[in-house]
């Protein structure tokens, strides 16, 4: 155990996670972390420092423009959070100093919100936890100190493990308690990173991240905001998602002109279905590279796949653009959920609008 061990919280945006007010992490701490990642941490009698909370804290991040909206279905199973102004080590000049990272991220369940739910509970803190316990074991290796030059890139590169591994912990610790209860629920994962004028996506199943930049037209000078996607749907027609999933067993059957694993899920990649894992469902994100963001991008924006039944992703960019035409009480958010559900949409509606 650390010596003058104290007590902070640190207020995720969901939860509250307690952790040592210094970044130094127990030798007993890194070993648990080693053998089983953060589940095993929180687990162990000799890191009852680190603790979780159940508290559920509403979003304040003011930047964060966000709506969700039952709409016709029976149950909201989408789950959103947003969190622009994330305190996280990173590696500095002299070990680990305070790092800010921007979270946005969108949990489209179905067959039943908890595999959502458990998803957007646990995001924060098990990134948090990642990164950090990713960071200390590095600087402990190079003795406390690395190349000034090598520090931006290290920190982009263990902020994106650090997120690969969240998700697909999340999806183990969910799939455990999944089998236990017999629940056949699962949820999409599309999370955006945004560190410093860069963003990076991670994307499980059909729920999407786009770009609004702005483009000014040569003839007449009128400018506007055009679209571009930075995701790809995880469906089972996929020609990699398809040969993945008939390699484990599984098929791809066409019922009422939808593509379905074993003529159930509508997803090649999502968090939980835990009894369609073993015929190629898989929950590892496709995740993009650090991008710059141009001087041009306007608007950043998450979202669950019910907007889309009646919106184009260029749709979206254009309500942005033309907001006017929408409530003046109303946030970008609001907009863009009201719009779909009163264009058709019938599924759950859920979006995160930042601009940039």
């Amino acid at each position: 155990m650390m010596k003058g061990f104290k007590i902070s919280i640190l207020w995720l945006g969901i939860s509250a996670l307690v952790i040592p007010s210094s970044y130094g992490v127990s030798v007993s701490c890194m070993m648990a972390y080693d053998e089983g990642g953060i589940s095993t941490v929180l687990e162990s009698p000799e890191c009852s420092e680190w603790v979780l909370s159940t508290e559920s804290l509403q979003n304040k991040t003011l930047n964060c423009q966000s709506a969700t909206l039952q709409g016709h279905r029976d149950y909201q199973e989408d789950r959103i959070l947003c969190h622009l102004d994330m305190k996280i080590p990173r590696l500095g000049k002299s070990g680990l100093e305070e790092g800010k990272v921007g979270v946005m991220a969108v949990f489209d369940g179905h067959g039943g919100k908890e595999a959502s739910e458990m998803a957007s509970k646990l995001l924060l803190d098990y990134f948090y936890m990642h990164a950090l316990f990713s960071s200390y074991k590095l600087l402990t290796q190079h003795k406390g100190v690395l190349p000034v030059t090598d520090n931006e890139i290290t920190h982009l590169k263990i902020l994106k493990e650090a997120l690969l591994n969240t998700i697909q912990e999340i999806d183990f610790k969910f799939s455990q308690e999944a089998f236990q209860k017999k629940i056949f629920s699962g949820s999409t994962a599309t999370v955006a990173l945004l560190v410093g004028g860069k963003i990076l996506i991670a994307n499980v199943g059909d729920s999407k991240a786009l770009l609004c930049t702005k483009k000014i037209q040569s003839g007449n000078m009128t400018t506007s905001l055009s679209v571009t996607k930075l995701t790809e749907d995880h469906h089972p027609d996929r020609d990699d998602e398809r040969a993945r999933i008939e390699a484990a067993g599984g098929s791809v059957v066409n019922v009422w002109g939808v593509p379905r694993v074993n003529r159930i899920l509508t997803l090649s990649r999502a968090i939980g279905d835990v009894y369609l894992k073993r015929f190629g469902v898989i929950a590892v994100p496709q995740v993009t590279g650090w991008q710059p963001l141009d001087a041009n991008d306007r608007f950043l924006v998450v979202s669950s796949d019910g907007i889309f039944e009646s919106l184009t992703p260029q749709d979206v960019c254009d309500l942005i653009y033309d907001s006017n035409s929408c409530s003046p009480s109303s946030s970008l958010g609001d907009c863009i959920v009201n719009t779909a559900f009163e264009k058709g949409s019938m599924d759950n509606l859920s979006v995160i609008v930042v601009p940039l």
